[in-house]
Protein backbone atom coordinates (compact mmCIF):
# COMPACT_ATOMS: atom_id res chain seq x y z
CA UNK A 1 0.00 0.00 0.00
CA UNK A 2 2.84 2.38 0.78
CA UNK A 3 4.02 2.35 -2.84
CA UNK A 4 0.72 3.30 -4.45
CA UNK A 5 0.75 7.12 -4.13
CA UNK A 6 3.14 9.75 -2.91
CA UNK A 7 3.44 10.45 0.80
CA UNK A 8 1.76 13.63 1.96
CA UNK A 9 4.25 16.47 2.51
CA UNK A 10 4.79 17.14 6.23
CA UNK A 11 3.47 20.69 5.95
CA UNK A 12 0.08 19.39 4.75
CA UNK A 13 -2.28 18.25 7.47
CA UNK A 14 -3.96 14.86 7.35
CA UNK A 15 -7.42 16.43 6.88
CA UNK A 16 -6.20 18.25 3.76
CA UNK A 17 -4.43 15.14 2.47
CA UNK A 18 -7.67 13.17 2.83
CA UNK A 19 -9.39 15.50 0.44
CA UNK A 20 -11.12 17.91 2.77
CA UNK A 21 -13.28 15.56 4.82
CA UNK A 22 -14.45 17.33 7.96
CA UNK A 23 -13.22 16.09 11.35
CA UNK A 24 -15.67 13.94 13.30
CA UNK A 25 -17.72 15.76 15.88
CA UNK A 26 -20.95 13.90 16.54
CA UNK A 27 -23.10 11.48 14.56
CA UNK A 28 -26.54 12.19 13.19
CA UNK A 29 -28.29 10.17 15.91
CA UNK A 30 -29.17 12.08 19.06
CA UNK A 31 -27.14 11.62 22.23
CA UNK A 32 -26.37 13.85 25.16
CA UNK A 33 -22.79 12.62 25.29
CA UNK A 34 -20.00 13.63 22.90
CA UNK A 35 -16.93 11.44 22.43
CA UNK A 36 -13.94 12.99 20.65
CA UNK A 37 -11.62 10.84 18.57
CA UNK A 38 -8.69 13.04 19.60
CA UNK A 39 -9.26 12.21 23.27
CA UNK A 40 -9.56 8.49 22.56
CA UNK A 41 -6.38 8.35 20.50
CA UNK A 42 -4.37 10.41 22.99
CA UNK A 43 -5.30 8.14 25.89
CA UNK A 44 -4.69 4.97 23.88
CA UNK A 45 -1.32 6.16 22.60
CA UNK A 46 -0.21 7.15 26.09
CA UNK A 47 -1.01 3.69 27.45
CA UNK A 48 0.74 1.89 24.60
CA UNK A 49 3.77 4.19 24.78
CA UNK A 50 4.16 3.52 28.50
CA UNK A 51 3.97 -0.23 27.93
CA UNK A 52 6.59 -0.06 25.16
CA UNK A 53 8.88 2.01 27.37
CA UNK A 54 8.61 -0.69 30.04
CA UNK A 55 9.61 -3.36 27.53
CA UNK A 56 12.55 -1.26 26.37
CA UNK A 57 13.71 -0.70 29.96
CA UNK A 58 13.83 -4.43 30.62
CA UNK A 59 15.48 -5.13 27.22
CA UNK A 60 12.67 -7.47 26.22
CA UNK A 61 13.27 -9.70 23.21
CA UNK A 62 9.80 -9.01 21.83
CA UNK A 63 8.20 -5.60 21.72
CA UNK A 64 4.77 -4.05 21.49
CA UNK A 65 4.54 -5.01 17.81
CA UNK A 66 4.68 -8.70 18.73
CA UNK A 67 1.32 -8.51 20.52
CA UNK A 68 -1.92 -9.42 18.81
CA UNK A 69 -5.15 -7.48 19.14
CA UNK A 70 -6.43 -9.41 22.14
CA UNK A 71 -3.16 -8.88 24.02
CA UNK A 72 -3.51 -5.12 23.45
CA UNK A 73 -6.96 -5.01 25.06
CA UNK A 74 -5.81 -5.01 28.72
CA UNK A 75 -3.19 -2.35 27.97
CA UNK A 76 -5.76 -0.09 26.35
CA UNK A 77 -8.35 -0.86 29.01
CA UNK A 78 -5.90 0.13 31.72
CA UNK A 79 -5.18 3.42 30.00
CA UNK A 80 -8.84 4.32 29.62
CA UNK A 81 -9.57 3.32 33.22
CA UNK A 82 -6.72 5.48 34.50
CA UNK A 83 -8.21 8.42 32.63
CA UNK A 84 -11.39 8.02 34.68
CA UNK A 85 -13.58 6.19 32.18
CA UNK A 86 -15.55 3.01 32.63
CA UNK A 87 -14.21 0.20 30.43
CA UNK A 88 -16.18 -2.92 29.56
CA UNK A 89 -14.40 -5.59 27.52
CA UNK A 90 -16.14 -7.99 25.13
CA UNK A 91 -19.52 -6.42 25.80
CA UNK A 92 -22.41 -7.64 23.61
CA UNK A 93 -23.86 -5.33 20.98
CA UNK A 94 -27.57 -4.51 21.39
CA UNK A 95 -28.30 -6.31 18.12
CA UNK A 96 -31.84 -7.51 17.36
CA UNK A 97 -33.27 -6.78 20.79
CA UNK A 98 -36.78 -8.05 20.06
CA UNK A 99 -35.38 -11.45 19.03
CA UNK A 100 -34.02 -11.92 22.58
CA UNK A 101 -30.89 -13.81 21.43
CA UNK A 102 -28.91 -15.86 23.93
CA UNK A 103 -25.65 -14.33 25.08
CA UNK A 104 -23.42 -16.76 23.17
CA UNK A 105 -25.19 -15.90 19.91
CA UNK A 106 -24.56 -12.15 20.17
CA UNK A 107 -21.69 -10.24 18.59
CA UNK A 108 -19.39 -8.53 21.05
CA UNK A 109 -17.49 -5.25 20.99
CA UNK A 110 -13.83 -5.19 22.02
CA UNK A 111 -14.14 -2.19 24.36
CA UNK A 112 -17.15 -0.18 25.45
CA UNK A 113 -16.42 3.09 27.25
CA UNK A 114 -18.70 4.93 29.66
CA UNK A 115 -18.29 8.38 31.17
CA UNK A 116 -19.11 6.97 34.61
CA UNK A 117 -16.93 3.98 35.60
CA UNK A 118 -19.66 2.87 38.02
CA UNK A 119 -22.37 2.80 35.33
CA UNK A 120 -21.98 -0.15 32.95
CA UNK A 121 -23.67 -0.16 29.55
CA UNK A 122 -27.36 -0.98 29.79
CA UNK A 123 -28.07 -4.26 27.99
CA UNK A 124 -31.50 -3.86 26.36
CA UNK A 125 -31.78 -7.60 25.71
CA UNK A 126 -31.30 -8.40 29.39
CA UNK A 127 -33.75 -5.63 30.31
CA UNK A 128 -36.36 -7.06 27.93
CA UNK A 129 -35.90 -10.54 29.37
CA UNK A 130 -36.46 -9.14 32.85
CA UNK A 131 -39.75 -7.70 31.61
CA UNK A 132 -40.64 -11.07 30.09
CA UNK A 133 -39.99 -12.74 33.44
CA UNK A 134 -42.47 -10.38 35.10
CA UNK A 135 -45.21 -11.27 32.63
CA UNK A 136 -47.95 -13.25 34.31
CA UNK A 137 -46.87 -12.17 37.78
CA UNK A 138 -48.04 -9.48 40.18
CA UNK A 139 -45.36 -7.22 38.72
CA UNK A 140 -46.66 -7.36 35.14
CA UNK A 141 -48.49 -3.98 35.30
CA UNK A 142 -45.26 -2.21 36.22
CA UNK A 143 -42.83 -4.45 34.31
CA UNK A 144 -41.78 -1.66 31.93
CA UNK A 145 -40.87 0.59 34.86
CA UNK A 146 -38.63 -1.88 36.66
CA UNK A 147 -35.11 -0.48 36.61
CA UNK A 148 -31.98 -2.67 36.72
CA UNK A 149 -30.07 -2.52 40.01
CA UNK A 150 -27.49 0.26 40.18
CA UNK A 151 -26.66 3.00 37.67
CA UNK A 152 -26.30 2.16 33.99
CA UNK A 153 -25.35 3.98 30.79
CA UNK A 154 -27.64 3.93 27.77
CA UNK A 155 -26.04 2.24 24.72
CA UNK A 156 -26.35 5.52 22.83
CA UNK A 157 -24.25 7.36 25.41
CA UNK A 158 -21.40 4.81 25.36
CA UNK A 159 -18.43 4.82 23.01
CA UNK A 160 -18.12 1.47 21.23
CA UNK A 161 -14.53 0.71 20.21
CA UNK A 162 -13.25 -2.07 17.98
CA UNK A 163 -9.47 -2.62 18.02
CA UNK A 164 -7.38 -3.58 15.02
CA UNK A 165 -3.61 -4.28 15.16
CA UNK A 166 -1.71 -4.33 11.86
CA UNK A 167 2.06 -4.54 11.33
CA UNK A 168 4.13 -3.86 8.25
CA UNK A 169 6.56 -6.45 9.58
CA UNK A 170 4.83 -9.27 11.44
CA UNK A 171 5.91 -12.36 13.34
CA UNK A 172 5.34 -15.80 11.83
CA UNK A 173 6.30 -18.71 14.06
CA UNK A 174 8.33 -16.24 16.13
CA UNK A 175 10.25 -14.93 13.11
CA UNK A 176 9.71 -11.34 11.83
CA UNK A 177 8.89 -11.15 8.12
CA UNK A 178 7.26 -8.60 5.80
CA UNK A 179 3.50 -8.89 6.19
CA UNK A 180 2.12 -9.87 2.78
CA UNK A 181 -1.45 -9.29 3.98
CA UNK A 182 -0.65 -5.82 5.32
CA UNK A 183 -2.65 -3.78 2.79
CA UNK A 184 -5.66 -6.11 2.95
CA UNK A 185 -5.72 -6.16 6.75
CA UNK A 186 -5.45 -2.39 6.97
CA UNK A 187 -8.57 -1.86 4.87
CA UNK A 188 -10.81 -4.89 5.33
CA UNK A 189 -10.77 -4.97 9.13
CA UNK A 190 -11.75 -1.33 9.79
CA UNK A 191 -14.24 -1.26 6.91
CA UNK A 192 -15.98 -4.43 8.07
CA UNK A 193 -16.23 -3.18 11.65
CA UNK A 194 -17.54 0.24 10.62
CA UNK A 195 -20.26 -1.28 8.44
CA UNK A 196 -21.20 -3.72 11.21
CA UNK A 197 -21.49 -0.98 13.84
CA UNK A 198 -23.54 1.24 11.53
CA UNK A 199 -26.27 -1.43 11.51
CA UNK A 200 -26.78 -0.96 15.26
CA UNK A 201 -29.59 1.61 15.64
CA UNK A 202 -29.07 2.04 19.39
CA UNK A 203 -25.42 3.10 19.07
CA UNK A 204 -24.57 6.78 18.59
CA UNK A 205 -20.80 6.83 19.10
CA UNK A 206 -18.26 4.33 17.81
CA UNK A 207 -14.68 4.16 16.60
CA UNK A 208 -12.29 1.67 15.10
CA UNK A 209 -9.02 2.01 17.00
CA UNK A 210 -6.17 1.03 14.71
CA UNK A 211 -2.75 0.22 16.18
CA UNK A 212 -0.37 0.34 13.23
CA UNK A 213 3.30 -0.67 13.26
CA UNK A 214 5.48 0.55 10.39
CA UNK A 215 9.09 1.22 9.46
CA UNK A 216 8.59 4.99 9.69
CA UNK A 217 5.99 7.66 10.37
CA UNK A 218 5.70 8.73 6.73
CA UNK A 219 4.56 5.24 5.76
CA UNK A 220 1.94 5.28 8.51
CA UNK A 221 0.60 8.70 7.48
CA UNK A 222 0.34 7.62 3.87
CA UNK A 223 -1.27 4.29 4.60
CA UNK A 224 -3.83 5.62 7.08
CA UNK A 225 -4.91 8.19 4.49
CA UNK A 226 -5.23 5.47 1.86
CA UNK A 227 -7.07 3.22 4.30
CA UNK A 228 -9.64 5.95 5.00
CA UNK A 229 -10.25 6.49 1.28
CA UNK A 230 -10.57 2.75 0.65
CA UNK A 231 -13.04 2.37 3.53
CA UNK A 232 -15.18 5.11 2.01
CA UNK A 233 -14.97 3.40 -1.38
CA UNK A 234 -16.32 0.24 0.26
CA UNK A 235 -19.28 2.16 1.65
CA UNK A 236 -18.00 2.23 5.22
CA UNK A 237 -19.36 5.31 7.04
CA UNK A 238 -16.12 6.65 8.49
CA UNK A 239 -14.79 10.10 9.29
CA UNK A 240 -11.31 11.57 9.46
CA UNK A 241 -9.13 9.67 11.94
CA UNK A 242 -7.35 11.28 14.87
CA UNK A 243 -3.74 10.09 14.76
CA UNK A 244 -0.78 9.96 17.13
CA UNK A 245 2.61 8.27 16.59
CA UNK A 246 5.59 7.37 18.76
CA UNK A 247 8.85 5.52 18.26
CA UNK A 248 9.37 1.93 19.36
CA UNK A 249 12.53 -0.14 19.64
CA UNK A 250 13.26 -1.78 16.30
CA UNK A 251 13.11 -5.55 16.74
CA UNK A 252 11.29 -6.78 13.66
CA UNK A 253 11.61 -3.92 11.18
CA UNK A 254 8.93 -1.70 12.71
CA UNK A 255 10.21 1.50 14.31
CA UNK A 256 7.00 3.48 14.78
CA UNK A 257 3.65 2.76 16.40
CA UNK A 258 0.77 4.88 15.11
CA UNK A 259 -2.59 4.91 16.83
CA UNK A 260 -5.55 6.05 14.74
CA UNK A 261 -9.09 6.48 16.05
CA UNK A 262 -11.33 6.15 13.00
CA UNK A 263 -14.79 7.53 13.85
CA UNK A 264 -17.84 5.71 12.57
CA UNK A 265 -20.44 8.17 11.30
CA UNK A 266 -23.82 7.25 12.74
Amino acid sequence: MANEVAVAPPEIGLNTYLGGYRPFMQGGRYSGTVWQASDIVQTAAQALRAFEQGLAAEHAVYGLDALDEVALHPILSGGFAQSGLGVWREHPYPGEVSARPILTARERCDLVLTADPAAPPLDPVVELKHMDAATGTLFEPIADTLAPPGPTTEPGDCCWVEVKAIAQFAYQSGVPVPNRAYATELVSGPATDAIKIAREPMINHAMVLIVLFTADEATAAHDIAQMTHRCLDKGAPVGVPAVESFEIVERAGNQVCTVAALPVRL
